[in-house]
């Protein structure tokens, strides 16, 4: 049964020669020439504005996800439950367990 015919996960697994990731290469998906597949339509000039937009684009994106971290601050450092003599660390309350009803 191939030939571009979907296959349950269960049918991929267990076979010599076969991995799930064959899977992946079936025609319901997309690969990544699918998705720039719309910017090589266009003319050369207009590429570059798009390559270079998607670029500023990243850079804005990393630049914001730095500031961000910059205001990151460290969990403290939780003792673990036999550490009772430990002073460089959290001592927290501890909660026993709830038994959850089924």
């Amino acid at each position: 049964m191939s030939g571009g015919i979907f296959r349950a996960p269960h049918e991929d697994r267990n076979e010599v020669g076969r991995s799930a990731l064959g899977s992946m290469s079936r025609p319901e998906f997309a690969g990544v020439g699918a998705v720039y597949a719309p910017v090589n339509h266009l003319p050369p000039a207009l590429r570059l504005f798009v390559l270079a937009a998607a670029v500023l684009i990243g850079m804005v994106g990393c630049s914001v996800a730095w500031v961000d971290q910059q205001s990151y601050v460290e969990s403290p450092n939780i003792c673990r439950a036999h550490e009772t003599t430990r002073t460089d660390c959290v001592h927290v309350q501890r909660v026993p367990p709830a038994q959850v009803p089924r």
